[in-house]
């Protein structure tokens, strides 16, 4: 009996340097039936003729989406995948980390277990712990949850908390098609597309599946769109003293929260946010 087909978007800008370590890493996963679709948002360093030189080589696995659009961003360009996105199974792929080998069959197997016990109409969605690596692929930190302080355990039962503190890494996450149509379309008040498909999931009523274990090499460097960053109640509390720097980051964070919790003000938002760093 053949295995579920997952097709794995890709968002690429610029990333020729890392991409033919990432697609040898999800080439080489003992998960069999998967496709990659990769869309480019305008690259101008090869990044799209190295993809597309794997497309011509392997046909029935990497699809190229050429439609000329331009995102702006990593945000827009995954909205704008997961819009394409027909499977039943969608897992989302950055173009710079390396997968560990079982990294879809470990979230595949844990989704299909929630989908025996929940019903395929249940908006489920897994995602994991990540390795953080250098440039290099040095290990930096081997548990991305335990650098920044991260208890998923906790966050996604909550959708207060998670509205003010993200535990979700877009590179990790694995939804079935009812989290997929839940989360459709991104909208703009969205602060990151992976934040926004947590708190849809949890809008609908569906679950969030954290897994204790890392699948990917989490690569840091200088062109990181987001990265990782230790987080704890010392740098919140910078943030909101130093407020004008970062207004524009917390006012984009709390707007949308205030889309998902209408009742939601600017205190709860920020005691919240306190007190979920110092515990």
């Amino acid at each position: 009996m053949q295995q579920p087909l997952v097709e794995i978007l890709m968002a690429t800008y610029n990333g020729a340097y890392y991409l033919a370590a990432q697609i040898d890493s999800i080439v080489g996963q003992s998960y069999p039936n998967w496709k990659l679709i990769i869309h480019d948002d305008g690259s101008d360093d090869g990044t799209i003729e190295l993809a597309a030189s794997y497309a011509s080589r392997l046909p029935g696995h990497i699809v190229i989406l050429s439609d000329s659009v331009i995102c702006g961003g990593a945000k827009a360009n995954f909205a704008h995948l997961m819009a394409h996105a027909t499977a039943d199974y969608i897992m989302l792929a950055d173009q710079d980390d390396v997968w560990l080998p079982n990294k879809i069959q470990d979230s595949m197997r844990s989704l299909l277990e929630q989908e025996t016990l929940c019903g395929i109409d249940t908006p489920l969605a897994v995602f994991t712990d990540l390795a953080v690596v250098d440039e290099h692929l040095n290990v930096v930190a081997p548990s991305f949850w335990a650098f920044q302080n991260i208890q998923p355990d906790r966050l996604t039962h909550s959708i207060q908390n998670l509205a003010v503190r993200n535990c979700i890494t877009g590179c990790t996450l694995l939804m079935n098609k009812s989290a997929l149509r839940a989360c459709r379309p991104v909208l703009p008040v969205a602060v990151m597309h992976d934040w926004w498909c947590g708190l849809k999931v949890l809008q609908a009523k569906g679950k969030l599946i954290p897994l204790h274990e890392a699948t990917v090499q989490y690569r840091q460097h200088s062109g990181n769109v987001v990265g990782a960053r230790r987080w704890g109640w010392a740098g919140i509390l910078h943030k909101i003293v130093q407020y004008r720097q970062y207004r524009g980051q917390l006012m984009a964070n709390y707007m949308m929260a205030r889309h998902f919790l209408p009742d939601f003000n600017v205190f709860s938002f920020f005691i919240r946010k306190i007190m979920l760093a110092i515990r």
